[in-house]
Formats: C-alpha cells, sequence, structure tokens
C-alpha cells in the first residue's frame, strides 16, 4: 500500500511538474518576445539616429557649400571685370548640379529680384519686390541687421510649396571712411522635399524615414531632451548654423512596427521548446522509473551474491555494502553505516580486533592498506579474523568509484598452507635422501673404478709374478686373465651406473637449492668459449657411442659475468639432453656473441617436440614422451635446472622445436659492460 501511495504521489507531481513548465514557458516566451521587440525599437531609433546625423552633416554641407559659392558671386558682382553675368551664371549652374536641394537662386539688388536661376523654371518670380512679400520680408531684414547670412523656414514660396530660403545680404565697398551701401540680397530656396534627400548618399534609407527640420526659440539647449518623443518621432539632433538653433528630427515612414521581425520565429522557437522540453521530462520520468528498477535490482543482486560487496565514492565514503560484507567483521558490523570514510572504517576494525598485534604497527598497516585501496593493483589475501581469511579484489571505475569484493578463501589456504608445508618436507626429504645417497655412492664408484682396473692393484700384480714364477698350467694362467677380465667388466658396470645414480642425486640436490631459493652463484668474469669447447670434448664419446656427431663453432673468444661450474652444468645437460633423445644424427653446439649478449645454441636431429609440449619441456619431473624417458632413465630436472641457472644468471633459455625434424636450445647470457671479443677459428 505504501508503494502505490508513493507512486500516486509522484504522478501528481509530474502532472504538477508539467503544468509548472508550461506556464514558465509562456512567461519565458513572453518576456522574450517583448525584450525583442524592445530592443528592434532602440535598434531602430540607433539607425535612425545615425541616419539623422548623416543628413543633418548633408544639410549643413549644403548650406556652408552655398554661403562659399555665395561669397565668390559676391566677389564678382561687386567687381568691374567683364563678362560678370557669364561667370555668375556658370557658377550658379555648378552649384545647381551639386545640390539638388536647391531649387530657386535669385539676385535681388535694392531688394528686387532681377534675376533667378534657373530662369525657365522660376521666370515669374523675376521683378518681384520683397517689399511685397511680407512673409519673406523678416528675413530679408534681419539679414540686413546683422550683415550675415540668415535662414528662415519652413515658409510658404511664392511659386508654390514650402522650403528654406537663405538671405545673403551684398554690401558694396566704401569709398573712403563712409559707410557700406547696401547693394541687396542674395536668395537661395531649399526645398523641404529635395533637402533631406538620401538616394545619392543612402540608398538604402531612401523611403524608410522621413526627416524634419525647424528653428527653435532663442534660449533653447543645443542638448534635445532625453527619450524620442512621442508617436512616430524615433530621433532628433539639434546644431547651430549662421546664429540660429535648429532642431532636425526622424520618424518611420510607415510607423512603429507592433512586434520585430524575429517575433514568429522566437514564437515558433519557444512551441518547439516546451514540447521539447514535455517530451524531456517524459523521457526523464521514463529513465528514472528504469534506473530506479535496475538500482532495486542491482541491490537484490548484491545482497545475494556469496561474495562481500563493498563500494565507496570518491571521496571514500561508503555508499553500498551487503550482508555478506557484515557477516566477514562481526565485530564491527553494527558500526559500518553509509557515509563514513574508509580509513574511519580501518581504523575502527583495527581497534575491534586489535590487529596487528603491536601498537606500533598499526599505523603503518593503516597506511599501507589506505595505499593500497586508493591504488589498487590487483587482488591481495587479508586476515580478518584469527585463521579465517579474505581475498580482497578492489578495483576503480571510471568515475573515480571503489569497488571491493571479498571472497571466503579460508579453505583454501588452509589447502595451499598444507600443500607448501607437504612440497617443504618433501623437498627436505628429497634433500636429505640425496644426501645420504650420495656418500655410500660415492664410495660405491670409487671402489668400482677400483675393481674396474683390478690389474693395477699390487694383489693382481703379485698374483701375476707368483703365476709367472711357479709355471702353471696354462688352463690356470688363462682362467686368472679371464677372472680378471671378468671383475674389470663388471667393475665397469657398477662405476657407470654409480656415475648415473650420483648425476640424479645431484640433480635432485640442485632442485632442492632452487626451491629453497639456497642456490648460490660464484660469478666471475671467464672465458665462455673455452667452457662450451671442454664440456662438447667431454661429451663427445658419450654421443660416439650412440654413432652421433658433435660439433662446436663459435664466432670467437668472449668473457661472460657467470659461475664457471654452473655454466658448464647448463651446457652439460642441454647436451645430455639432446644425446638422449637423439637417434641418429648429428648434434651442433654454437656461441654467437652480440654487443650486450652471448647466445649458446644447441641443436639436434632428434624427434622434435610438438607446438602442445614446448611448454611442458622446462617443468621439474616432466618429459613429454613417457616412452623414451622409460628407455633413456632420468628425473625430467635436467632441463628445469638448466633454465633456473640461466635465470639466476640474468639470462634466459628458449626452445624452438618442429616435430619430426629436430630441437634448438638457446641460451642467453649478458657480456660484462668492459668485455670485448677476439675473433678466432673455432
Amino acid at each position: 500500500m505504501a508503494n502505490t501511495f508513493r507512486e500516486t504521489v509522484r504522478s501528481k507531481a509530474y502532472i504538477l511538474l508539467n503544468l509548472v513548465v508550461l506556464c514558465c514557458a509562456a512567461g519565458i516566451t513572453y518576456s522574450i518576445i517583448k525584450l525583442d521587440h524592445d530592443q528592434h525599437i532602440a535598434s531602430l531609433s540607433q539607425d535612425a539616429r545615425q541616419a539623422l546625423h548623416e543628413v543633418s552633416n548633408q544639410v549643413q554641407h549644403q548650406f556652408q557649400e552655398t554661403v562659399l559659392v555665395t561669397k565668390n558671386i559676391e566677389n564678382i558682382l561687386l567687381s568691374s571685370e567683364a563678362f560678370k553675368e557669364k561667370k555668375i551664371e556658370l557658377l550658379v549652374r555648378e552649384l545647381l548640379q551639386e545640390n539638388p536641394g536647391i531649387t530657386t537662386y535669385a539676385l535681388a539688388p535694392d531688394l528686387k529680384i532681377a534675376r533667378s536661376f534657373p530662369e525657365t523654371a522660376d521666370s515669374s518670380i523675376v521683378g518681384l519686390e520683397y517689399r511685397n512679400i511680407p512673409a519673406q520680408l523678416s528675413g530679408v531684414a534681419n539679414a540686413y541687421r546683422r550683415q550675415t547670412p540668415t535662414i528662415e523656414g519652413p515658409l510658404p514660396l511664392v511659386q508654390g510649396g514650402k522650403g528654406f530660403i537663405m538671405h545673403y545680404p551684398v554690401f558694396e565697398r566704401p569709398q573712403g571712411l563712409g559707410a557700406p551701401r547696401f547693394w541687396g540680397v542674395i536668395s537661395i530656396v531649399f526645398d523641404c522635399e529635395t533637402l533631406f534627400g538620401l538616394q545619392e548618399n543612402n540608398p538604402h534609407l531612401a523611403g524608410e524615414y522621413s526627416f524634419g527640420l525647424a528653428p527653435l526659440p532663442a534660449g533653447s539647449s543645443l542638448t534635445p531632451p532625453r527619450g524620442t518623443g512621442s508617436g512616430e518621432l524615433i530621433a532628433r539632433s539639434r546644431f547651430e548654423l549662421h546664429g540660429k538653433l535648429w532642431e532636425a528630427s526622424a520618424r518611420l515612414t510607415h510607423g512603429l512596427p507592433p512586434y520585430s521581425p524575429q517575433s514568429p520565429y522566437l514564437v515558433a522557437f519557444a512551441l518547439l521548446a516546451t514540447v521539447a522540453l514535455l517530451a524531456g521530462l517524459w523521457a526523464f520520468r521514463r529513465v528514472a522509473l528504469k534506473k530506479q528498477e535496475a538500482h532495486i535490482l542491482l541491490a537484490e543482486a548484491i545482497s545475494t551474491i556469496q561474495e562481500g560487496f563493498i563500494a565507496f565514492d570518491e571521496k571514500e565514503r561508503l555508499v553500498s555494502v551487503n550482508q555478506k560484507f557484515l557477516d566477514y567483521h562481526p565485530k564491527v558490523a553494527h558500526d559500518i553505516r553509509l557515509g563514513r570514510t574508509m580509513e574511519e572504517l580501518l581504523r575502527l576494525w583495527v581497534e575491534k580486533n586489535q590487529f596487528p598485534v603491536e601498537e606500533s604497527e598499526r599505523e603503518e598497516w593503516i597506511a599501507k592498506r589506505m595505499a593500497r585501496f586508493r591504488n589498487p593493483t590487483g587482488p591481495f589475501l587479508l586476515e580478518v579474523s584469527r585463521d579465517s581469511w579474505v581475498k580482497v579484489n578492489e578495483a576503480k571505475t571510471p568515475h573515480g568509484y571503489t569497488v571491493g569484493i571479498w571472497t571466503d578463501i579460508t579453505a583454501e589456504k588452509r589447502a595451499i598452507d598444507a600443500a607448501e608445508a607437504a612440497d617443504r618436507e618433501k623437498t627436505e626429504f628429497l634433500n636429505n635422501v640425496s644426501h645420504e645417497l650420495r656418500t655410500p655412492l660415492t664410495v660405491i664408484s670409487g671402489r668400482a673404478s677400483f675393481l674396474q682396473h683390478a690389474e693395477r692393484l699390487p694383489q693382481a700384480r703379485r698374483l701375476q709374478t707368483a703365476l709367472v714364477s711357479s709355471s702353471p698350467a696354462p688352463e690356470l694362467r688363462g682362467a686368472a686373465e679371464a677372472y680378471q677380465s671378468f671383475i674389470s667388466e663388471q667393475a665397469g658396470g657398477i662405476a657407470g651406473s654409480a656415475r648415473h645414480m650420483l648425476r640424479l642425486v645431484e640433480d635432485l640436490l640442485d632442485w632442492t637449492k632452487v626451491a629453497r631459493g639456497k642456490m648460490e652463484l660464484d660469478l666471475q668474469e671467464i672465458e665462455a668459449s673455452d667452457i662450451a669447447r671442454s664440456v662438447a670434448e667431454d661429451l663427445r664419446p658419450d654421443a660416439e657411442a650412440k654413432g652421433l656427431s658433435l660439433t662446436y663453432d663459435a664466432n670467437g673468444t668472449a668473457m661472460v659475468n657467470a659461475d664457471p661450474v654452473r655454466l658448464r652444468q647448463i651446457l652439460y645437460n642441454l647436451i645430455s639432453n639432446a644425446i638422449k633423445f637423439t637417434k641418429n644424427g648429428s648434434i651442433h653446439l654454437s656461441m654467437l656473441q652480440a654487443a650486450d649478449e652471448i647466445t649458446f645454441s644447441v641443436t639436434d636431429t632428434g624427434c622434435g617436440i610438438s607446438p602442445d609440449n614446448l611448454d611442458r619441456v622446462f617443468l621439474r619431473f616432466q618429459q613429454v614422451d613417457g616412452s623414451m624417458s622409460r628407455e633413456n632413465g632420468g628425473l625430467g630436472l635436467g632441463l628445469a635446472i638448466a633454465e633456473q641457472l640461466a635465470t639466476l644468471h640474468g639470462g634466459g633459455l628458449a626452445l624452438e622445436s618442429e616435430l619430426g625434424i629436430g630441437s634448438t636450445f638457446r641460451l642467453t647470457l649478458p657480456r660484462p659492460a668492459r668485455a670485448c671479443a677476439l675473433p678466432r677459428s673455432a
């Protein structure tokens, strides 16, 4: 019932979460669209300010250029040079071409328009007097009083429409000390529509904005008020020109947009994001349910396995443990709680188990155990209580967690200890038996050697002298010689068997030394080729007795750091093995030296060894072919001892063999650092 209640609560919480997500998505979408609209309006205002700045500069430039040209025309009017009319006409025509905003350029001496440009368009205003045009007379009077150009407007024009009029007063130069005489005015009309035209300089802004220019009352500030005003007015700027303050304004031709161009895309993106978020919540709930099921399954699996399980997070805090692990540690089971660190649990375990016994060793033991925990290198054995052992296998996960599997191996440990004890007893027994056998075998071998050469003994010589001096019958002398020959022959067999048994005993003794780690080497720099040559010569009679040829060659003399007795033993065992298992053909011993090592090779033409049996060759008490072992004898220790001796020398022993063709043993030994080879023929 509790599980059903929890599932109901989770379902309602999931629905509530979806509603909250929808409300948040709607609010965020509205905020984003409003912010985008505000940014769009701000961008439009910025663009309008930039365009207005360009237009204002263009208008001021037109006015300034007009003043400069008019100044030149004034100089021509007041000069006495010839062709004044023609020069004035050329200057005005050039001005009108460069400034399309100028519609009329009129000369009004004595305030009566005498000539206007272009003549075809404005011939109707010629003859008009400013005294009869009240709307423009104030501007002319202002120019006269200030004796500087003035700009008025926007004003209704005589020829129709509205425009701006610049009145440029012209004064004749005075004669002597008299006052300058007022000649008249030059009036320039600027059309409102074309004055702010941007088609030529900024075609992309043409038609997008409408601009205005109006004079400001005296005393107005040069800085426009903050904000853009009301309606579609989105930018304005102020500047001073010819003693008057002007304000330029810009409006959007089609008004402010209700939304930005990106708003539809933002709405679509918001809808897609909401759908994706809801789908993500649904997928997350599905994953959470599956994860919860997997967690429950994992917890059940961990609790049912027959090994102890424990896991720590990346901060070495306990995150999971099963009952089997607690059973391994009954003294601290009630203190093992989630969240405790490995070091805390370890110190608690040491305190409860009083291990190690010596308190001075406990901190060092804890430090070593923590080092192994933080850097796992493989399984190890741990004694958790008296005569109770577990195998601990710890490993790091990719996320930094440490997982440990604890397996009870008390029975296996006892069996291993018993087997090791039995092996030690066997080794000691073999060692004792070998020592006990070697002494009588040595005596037997020595006595047999005496009997093998009985004719050289003093007793045999006295018997021979007595037989010669007493002149016995030939049969008696023949019987005595036959008896001596028989004794020598039997003694030779006894000596050979005794030597064979001595070799077996020596092999057993050597193996027991190796097994107990008590084999000691008398390492020294020796000449290796002489030892190899000597071994080959010693064993050549044994090879020839089986109809085999034994040869040796080397590529020069070579110094090697080795025990001469043990090196001889290795080569002796290898060649003896080759003689033993080669029925016909040859055996070849060679020595090849390189810069840092020397390699001895023993090659035979024996039966060879199959690849499946190559790994058994160097095992103790092992021979690949049991029938050949019974035929040739031996304990199967020669090659095992040779390999161990090669390893103790810092070298190695390897076998290459092919069934039915033969085998090659390669003994590799390191050379001394200062060793050198002197080439000579083998």
